[in-house]
């Protein structure tokens, strides 16, 4: 495989029912990668990193609508789409907008389970 070639994506089969992640109910996972959290976006379920990286707050235990996630301690959002922070309080908005974390899709897998596709970073 060339340097410019894709490398194929890792996978991680999980053991979290799919109908366990609620918008409610985010689920905590451990991969190869580390922790991660489980979040319900309407239809779709995506893996996102377990701790905000504004001050390590538990984005698990987070709020999520519209696409985004809250971190429980400052109120910080984030895309779920891309990542990238999409509110913080206005003394935070410079660091903000260098700010973001990993969102990784999920499928499913077996009978109900939810798969983690990890990719390549």
């Amino acid at each position: 495989m060339s340097e410019h070639e894709p490398r194929p994506a890792e996978v991680f089969d999980t053991e979290v029912d799919v109908a366990a992640v609620t918008e409610r109910t985010p689920r905590l996972v451990e991969t190869p990668r580390g922790k991660l959290a489980l979040v319900r976006d309407g239809e779709r379920i995506v893996a996102i990193d377990a701790w905000c990286p504004h001050l390590d707050g538990p984005l698990w235990e987070g709020s999520s609508a519209g696409g985004e996630v809250a971190c429980p301690w400052h109120r910080w959002r984030f895309s779920l789409d891309t990542g990238r922070c999409t509110w913080a309080p206005r003394g935070d908005a410079e660091e903000a907008a260098e700010t973001c974390i990993d969102v990784f899709p999920t499928a499913e897998h077996g009978p109900g389970r939810v798969r983690i596709l990890l990719g390549s970073r």
